[in-house]
């Protein structure tokens, strides 16, 4: 399948490491231009490096897209760059586990900054000018806790349902103008965050990290993780053309374990 990515320029966001790191190579290594926003200076650094070893057209912009002029910035750096942003790529860690009682409101205020509002906030930013030349692709990367949320983890249930519905009216509004607004949700990912949150959960419970690692494992039907690049490739198919007529979903990528509905 040709994905017709060749020329195109893409911004990445918390591509330093994990699934936006997948993106970010699997974008450049099939032709496109990609700037890969990072909040930490030396990460960004060696992901780029590790993008440019391989022939890939990459440059980075160092910030926090908590930060509400970090998506105006990124997206006018990209264009100094390269003229425009055809591909944007919404994705940030998630906020800490804990229930509502556990939870101050500085916790919510962070989460709701980082992994809902820095999405619309880089919409915003790329979506008038996709409009003018009618071509645009817009993936965010949130959970599958926007589907099936848990009491420990309300954060991020709550910011990633709010993206999916942001995401679904997006979507409505600029069909027309052959911009697709799309979520993945991923399960289970290999990934430094997935691992911090296994190691937090058995530090809750007073279990064995190695127990808690099995037996998530082995609650998905697929009985393991998916790697980084299993999302980027998903990724890949939905910034192409042969992806455009997928629009306004809310994809599961998790191995069979959204058990609601997918």
């Amino acid at each position: 399948m040709n994905l017709n990515l060749e020329g195109r320029v893409a911004l990445v966001c918390g591509a330093s490491k994990g699934m936006g790191l997948a993106c970010a190579q699997a974008l450049a290594q099939h032709g496109a231009k990609v700037l890969m926003v990072a909040r930490d200076p030396s990460a960004l650094d060696a992901a780029m490096k590790t993008i440019a070893d391989t022939g890939g057209l990459v440059a980075g912009y160092v910030g926090d897209v908590q930060h509400p002029d970090v998506a105006q910035l990124s997206v006018d750096r990209c264009k100094e760059l390269w003229g425009t942003v055809d591909i944007l790529v919404n994705n940030a860690g998630g906020p800490p586990m804990g229930s509502l009682l556990e939870l101050d409101s500085s916790a919510w205020e962070s989460a709701i900054q980082t992994n809902l509002l820095s999405i619309v906030r880089f919409c915003k930013a790329v979506v008038p000018e996709m409009k003018a030349k009618s071509w645009g692709r817009i993936v965010s990367i949130t959970s599958t806790l926007a589907k099936e949320p848990s009491p420990a983890m309300v954060l991020s249930a709550t910011t990633r349902a709010g993206v999916a519905a942001f995401s679904k009216a997006l979507a409505i509004e600029l069909a027309e103008f052959n911009i697709s607004v799309n979520v993945i949700c991923p399960g289970g990912v290999l990934t430094d965050r997935l691992v911090s949150l296994l190691h937090a959960r058995a530090e809750r419970e007073k279990r064995d990290y190695k127990d808690i690692l099995l037996e998530s494992q082995g609650s998905i039907p697929a009985k393991r993780f998916a790697h980084p690049q299993e999302i980027a490739d998903v990724i890949l198919f939905l910034a192409s053309e042969s992806g455009a007529y997928v629009n306004g979903v809310s994809l599961s990528v998790d191995g069979a374990l959204t058990r609601a509905y997918s």
